[in-house]
């Protein structure tokens, strides 16, 4: 869905205002992290409370894997109280990365309370760390600094990067589309990312504290954010790739959810389970249903379904990795702990499978890669749900559990995950070797047109396109794929001519570069069966040649003496038709093809000695001696028809004219032998061996032989035969006296 047209902008301008943005943004991150007061030491939660990973600057006194245990401030009381009512005891809570995970509201603001204090004795010049290590108990003071940038905590800068890698992804998608409603939602998802994800690198980040207040703010800055990034994710599924609503409904979404940050931020939830937690899996589950109905909906529409693949595959991937390894991290303690700053990496995942599928940059290469990663993420997230499930409710082992886990997965999922790669990546189930016997039944067929036919067939058969035509200005020696796997152009073999095929599987899936390389070896095949064809046809015609020199220098020659030597007419005749015969005979085994000159020509020479011989007058209409040749098998099948013709009308009609008509009209030939001899009716004549044999020459080349009498009273014998295009162009006839 398109909006509105408007005056164009450059789409750089659009670029550089996005890049400045998420550049301001991280700025005002660095900034907020820089104004706390600096102890300079790298802290982590401990079952014992705060524990010093490392220490500089300031706090360089105290030693790497020392536990904190109280801040005091930095002026003793005048009673020395080693427990004064200003004291605050360091706890492990104080470090936690994401206050969300409490339970109740009162557990957060008391959370927020604390920070506040916190700061407060911080923010003062000096500060009196109570610490312990090796079992005795240490007070340092610390004169606090302010905060360099080379503190800044590597879990900070890693938000930055990856919040403003997703802003400048997605404003680079919209910035290209501007008009399209899809890359307009996937901007604004760009532009949310860094209103939730730095808020949450300035409070994850900090060294100790950050004021309550702020801490507040930030917090509900990131749940806002949060909120409008899930609402404006699910709006791509509500216009793209074809509107379910109209755009000015999308208001409706971004409404709700505004309401529903207000009733967390006013705490008037039950819980901050349902104030945001419920809000962000509600938000996933729309979307996963307009999904589903922009999936039903795209039936048959193969570039949509692809997309949407592409839009599933990577919510799916980012999400799922996030679940995966929150689950295996605190459920089943397969890995160690990971922040949560970090996993704002897997949203980086979402954005770029986004990007590629709203962009539809060479998806048909992605689409099957999608898939199988899909399939590899749905076999881990099963093995770890077993997993879970036998530690949970079973209370078994962890190595158990996951022998136990590997093997159901192994029995039932990956037989199903088989069975439904099938049914979605929809490819072509026949193997090459199957198809071997096809090849070379295309490369042994007798015409140009009939391997032209049967290849067609087969593509058809591979792909079922909806459209297959041939593509006369392709010379590329490889298949390709063209219009986003729409179409798929397939090169030449030999006779074998360029093919377009588009919409495979009936438009239900496209095509991939898999494809193209299964047609080129294909084509592969095809080529090394012609050769083979070729190599037979070159060996069987040298030893038809040398037969035919053979026979005409022996069987010839002494045929020849025959004719000159024989002592009657009667064995004279017979003599030379029998030097006809072979004639014709060694014509065939050259397998040269005939100009239409000499063969109108040789026809006419014979048939005109044979009447001359015989007394008869002979009438021959036939074309001029048109461009082309014939084939030699048809020219001699044609010739043994037309002497038999000849033949039986001098022995049976005794006519004293006998006519012979040829035409060639649109790829047939027709000849007509008439005489004007007695007539009887054909069906009172009796087909002897000659007939017979004539008629089933005919139909090895799909002619036909039909004897009549003519309105006129003659006597006529009709031969109809298809012709090849390059033999049979069209002509005109004139009739030569």
């Amino acid at each position: 869905m398109t909006r509105p047209s408007s005056t164009p902008r450059p789409p750089s301008r659009w670029l550089f205002a996005a890049l400045a943005y998420a550049l301001a943004t991280a700025a005002w991150t660095v900034a907020l992290s820089l104004q706390a007061p600096w102890l300079g030491l790298r802290l982590a939660p401990s079952p014992h409370g705060v524990q010093v990973l490392a220490s500089q600057g300031p706090a360089a006194a105290i030693p790497a894997g020392a536990t904190l245990l109280a801040l005091r401030p930095g002026t003793p009381s005048s009673a020395a109280a080693t427990a004064s009512a200003e004291d605050i005891p360091l706890q492990a809570e104080d470090l936690i990365e994401e206050p969300d995970v409490m339970p109740t509201y009162a557990q957060i603001d008391g959370f927020f309370a604390r920070q506040s204090q916190i700061h407060q004795l911080l923010a003062q010049p000096t500060v009196r760390v109570q610490w312990q290590a090796d079992g005795s108990a240490h007070e340092t003071t610390v004169t606090l600094q302010d905060r360099p940038i080379s503190a800044l905590p590597l879990l900070l800068w890693f938000q930055i990067a990856v919040s403003v890698t997703g802003c400048l992804i997605a404003c680079w998608v919209w910035v290209l589309r501007p008009r399209d409603w899809g890359a307009c939602m996937f901007g604004l998802t760009g532009l949310l990312f860094p209103i939730f994800a730095m808020p949450a690198a300035v409070y994850s980040g900090r060294e100790l504290a950050v004021p309550g207040n702020l801490f507040f703010a930030l917090n509900a800055l990131n749940h806002w954010g949060s909120l409008m990034f899930g609402a404006a994710f699910g709006a791509i599924f509500m216009v793209h790739p074809r509107p379910l609503v109209r755009p000015v409904h999308l208001l409706w979404l971004f409404g709700a959810c505004n309401l529903w940050w207000l009733s967390d931020v006013l705490r008037l939830a039950p819980s901050p389970a349902v104030g945001l937690q419920l809000a962000v899996v509600t938000e996933m589950l729309l979307a996963m249903g307009f999904a589903a109905v922009q999936w039903r909906k795209s039936r048959g529409e193969p570039l949509a379904r692809a997309s949407l693949r592409w839009f599933i595959f990577s919510l799916m991937v980012g999400s799922g990795l996030f679940i995966l390894l929150i689950i295996t991290t605190a459920m089943l303690g397969w890995l160690p702990p990971m922040p949560q700053g970090y996993a704002f990496g897997f949203f980086l995942i979402i954005y770029v499978g986004i990007a590629l599928g709203l962009r539809r940059y060479r998806l048909f290469q992605l689409d099957e890669w999608a898939f199988r990663m899909l399939m590899w993420l749905g076999g881990a997230l099963a093995v770890v749900a077993v997993d879970a499930l036998l530690i949970l409710a079973l209370d078994w082992s962890s190595g158990l559990a996951l022998g136990a886990s590997l093997w159901v997965c192994g029995v039932l999922y990956f037989p199903a995950r088989q069975w439904l790669w099938q049914r979605l990546a929809n490819r072509p189930s026949t193997q090459l070797q199957e198809l071997m016997p096809d090849v070379v039944r295309i490369a042994f067929q007798p015409s140009h047109q009939a391997q032209k036919e049967a290849w067609q067939a087969l593509l058809q058969r591979i792909f079922d396109p909806l459209h297959l035509q041939p593509l006369p200005a392709y010379a590329q020696p490889h298949a390709e794929v063209h219009e986003d796997g729409l179409a798929l152009r397939v090169p030449a073999c030999g006779a074998v001519p360029a093919h377009r095929l588009s919409y495979p599987a009936r438009g239900q899936r496209l095509f991939s570069t898999q494809d193209a390389s299964f047609v080129d070896a294909l084509l592969h095949l095809l080529h090394e069966a012609e050769s083979s064809r070729d190599a037979q046809e070159r060996g069987a015609r040298e030893e038809r040649r040398r037969i035919a020199r053979d026979m005409h220098d022996d069987v010839g020659a002494r045929l020849l003496m025959l004719i000159h030597r024989a002592p009657s007419p009667e064995l004279t005749e017979l003599a030379r038709a029998a030097m006809n015969d072979l004639r014709t005979a060694l014509n065939v085994m050259d397998t040269q093809a005939i100009p239409w000159a000499d063969a109108l020509a040789d026809w006419r020479a014979e048939a005109s000695a044979r009447c001359d011989a015989a007394g008869v007058a002979l009438r021959w209409n036939a074309p001029q001696a048109p461009d082309g040749e014939l084939a030699s098998r048809q020219k001699s099948v044609i010739e043994r028809a037309l002497r038999e013709s000849i033949t039986n009308a001098l022995k049976h009609g005794q006519p004293h004219t006998l006519e012979v008509a040829v035409t060639i009209e649109q790829g047939q030939l027709e000849l007509r032998v008439r005489n004007d001899g007695p007539a009887t009716h054909p069906d009172l004549w009796a087909e002897g061996r000659g007939l017979r044999g004539m008629r089933h020459r005919l139909e090895e080349f799909g002619a036909h032989l039909h004897t009549r009498t003519a309105p006129d009273g003659r006597t006529e014998v009709a031969l109809s035969m298809p012709l090849t295009q390059e033999s049979a162009p069209p002509m005109q006839v004139r009739e030569t006296p």
